[in-house]
């Protein structure tokens, strides 16, 4: 039997919108839901499995794999991986089988042993209450959860290369899931829940998909041919928090998550269930009505300037309502999607998120861990729970996070008043420090990926392929495949005179040499994001303003400086994997602190030979 394959957003969901951090543009671009049957096995209360399990699903190799639902306590189940019968096998031959029993709370999982890559399996899960569930067309290979907010949420449909990267997209070995969007979990993520399903990448469904998540398995699959499928699960929400990922305890713990549950509980006093239902209508008849007007706008003129479209029919209206039922509100994700998406194997996840945050970015580094650990709990196997292997441990490390740390961008008012507050430096900083500090999580630099004044950068190909190289190279051991770009290892201090770019003449006073590992091919290119060598720039030099390095000196005001690469660039000698650059500052006699690419916007020049851009960063510098 085989299910008929549908796609199109969760109900309830909303058209697109041009907003600070909000839904990406396209994400759910008015699509209706599509309630035709699937023929997805459905269960009954007495015996039913999670809504991620449908025909056509990935499931990861090499790990042990949970299946897991609700039901009658005291119920017994059996589990049966089998792949069909064939002409040369002569039968059905079974690759796992496990029983188990529905606990007091009406939970269950059970865990099938790890499995090599491979397909088409079918999954039979049988209860002692005649209830019998099929999946087929079951595939294992390479699993990985995509969340986060907008940027991850931007739709295929949605990007620069659109068609044609949907034209070619068809592949069977690529499968992706919706997680149906919600933030409260009740009869209309019930409903969207028995709609949803797994999905074989092609032009008919592709177009829904993150582009991101995109990007990333179809670059897993080049590399890694037809004996291993790819599977995506997209579990994001454009606009949310940090602390909607997590649960009530975890964002109570602390300062970090407090005040964000202290600024929703004050939201919400007050008020009626009717005053929720009446404000949450109101605002969606806005935001429709706004959306129509700039849909028709960009139907007539597809190159309207946003500042064009603001002019004529206002500014997005965001954020929504604050409401107990709201996707946007602290804990909201994590109820509705996460958790009941967890434990489903996976290889680990790809996180994009932290716009929503950048006016908190104090508490950032704290809920970004507190996070990580909470999902890590909700992915960990207890030994006792697996059958038939010694553990989850023994097989896999803690679950890995690949974070995407935010580009550059800013908005133009915010611009020409001069007005950057500088809080999205400070969650690229803490996006960085997470992979330095924390086992298992690694980051991917884009500062060379923004837009100036779009916060939805529609370059997402860029994005995808470099964080399936990191992948490829920091998990799946392809060390040949580039993943970094230039890192700051050594800050030192050089007394004497320092030399500025070429034609500025000597400066009196000190520079700042900063090494670089991941530096061979070193060199300066263009200056901000979608600018390359033109007009003249120096690969090898660049004058203050235009290097994106800042140094201060004893009262803490940092300055625009000049730099020279030293060694490192094409030019260069033997320190092949190494690099430096000389920083100076004709203002600075004495610098005490260095940073660089610390703007929303600003230059960021410095990249490597595979033309990966070197690590934003601002340090001390040590005195002699």
């Amino acid at each position: 039997m085989s299910a008929h394959i549908v796609t199109g957003p969760a109900p309830g969901t909303t058209a697109p919108a041009h907003t600070v951090t909000g839904p990406a543009p396209g994400s759910d671009a008015g699509r209706a839901a599509d309630n035709r049957s699937i023929g997805k096995p459905q269960g009954t209360a007495d015996f039913n499995v999670a809504a991620i399990f449908s025909h056509h699903m990935v499931m990861q190799r090499h790990r042990p794999i949970p299946v897991f639902g609700h039901g009658k306590p005291g119920t017994r189940i059996h589990a049966r991986l089998f792949e069909a019968a064939s002409a040369a096998s002569g039968g059905p031959k079974t690759f796992a089988e496990v029983d188990g029993t529905i606990r007091p709370d009406g939970s269950w999982r059970i865990t099938l042993p790890p499995q090599e890559a491979g397909g088409p399996f079918t999954l039979e899960l049988t209860a002692s209450n005649g209830i019998q569930l099929v999946f087929h067309d079951v595939m294992i290979g390479e699993v990985w959860l995509a969340s986060g907010q907008s940027n991850m949420e931007f739709e295929l449909h949605s990007t620069r290369e659109a068609a044609q990267a949907i034209a070619q997209s068809a592949d069977p070995l690529l499968r992706f899931y919706n997680t149906p969007k919600s933030g409260d979990v009740g009869d209309e993520l019930f409903d969207a829940e028995r709609r949803s399903t797994w999905q074989a990448c092609a032009p008919d469904t592709t177009g829904t998909m993150s582009a991101i998540a995109y990007y990333f398995a179809a670059k897993l699959r080049r590399q890694f041919g037809d004996t291993v499928p790819i599977g995506i699960i997209d579990c994001y929400i454009g606009g949310t928090s940090i602390t909607c990922w997590m649960d009530e305890a975890t964002v109570e713990s602390g300062d970090a998550g407090r005040p964000y549950w202290q600024r929703y509980q004050q939201a919400l006093a007050g008020h009626t269930e009717q005053d929720f239902h009446d404000m949450t209508l109101a605002w969606k008849t806005r935001f429709d009505h706004w959306n129509a007007q700039i849909e028709a706008a960009r139907a007539a003129n597809p190159n309207v300037s946003w500042d064009e479209l603001n002019a004529n029919y206002g500014e997005c209206p965001w954020p929504p309502p604050v409401t107990p039922h709201s996707q946007y509100r602290p804990t909201g994700a994590f109820t509705a999607m996460v958790a009941r998406v967890a434990p489903y194997a996976v290889r680990g996840v790809l996180w994009y998120q932290g716009e929503e945050d950048a006016p908190h970015s104090a508490s950032y580094a704290t809920l970004l861990r507190q996070m990580i650990d909470l999902w890590r709990q909700m992915w960990r196997i207890g030994g006792n729970t697996v059958h038939g292997v010694s553990g989850y441990a023994a097989h896999c490390a803690e679950l890995p996070f690949i974070i995407i740390q935010l580009p550059q961008w800013i908005d133009r008012a915010t611009a020409e008043a001069h007005a950057d507050p500088l809080d999205w430096p400070v969650i690229r900083e803490t996006q960085w420090d997470a992979a330095r500090d924390i086992p298992d999580v690694t980051t991917v630099c884009t500062i060379d990926c923004g837009e100036y004044d779009n916060i939805h950068p529609y370059d997402k190909r860029t994005v995808g392929e470099r964080t399936a190289a990191m992948a490829l190279h920091t998990m799946y051991g392809h060390r040949d495949i580039a993943a970094w770009g230039p890192e700051p290892v050594e800050i030192l201090l050089e007394s004497g005179p320092s030399h500025a770019a070429p034609g500025d003449g000597a400066v009196d006073g000190a520079a700042v040499l900063v090494r670089y590992r991941h530096a061979d091919g070193l060199r300066f290119d263009g200056t901000v994001p979608g600018t390359g060598n033109t007009g003249g720039l120096d690969a090898l030099s660049r004058i203050a303003g235009q290097s994106g390095f800042e140094l201060a000196g004893e009262d803490g005001v940092f300055h625009d400086a000049a730099a020279d690469i030293v060694y490192g660039s094409k030019a260069g000698g033997d320190n092949r994997g190494s690099g430096a650059i000389r920083v100076s500052c004709p203002e600075i006699s004495r610098p005490t602190a260095i940073r660089y690419a610390w703007r929303s916007w600003g230059p960021a020049p410095v990249h490597n030979a595979d033309g990966l851009p070197a690590i934003p960063f601002r340090s001390d510098v040590p005195q002699s």
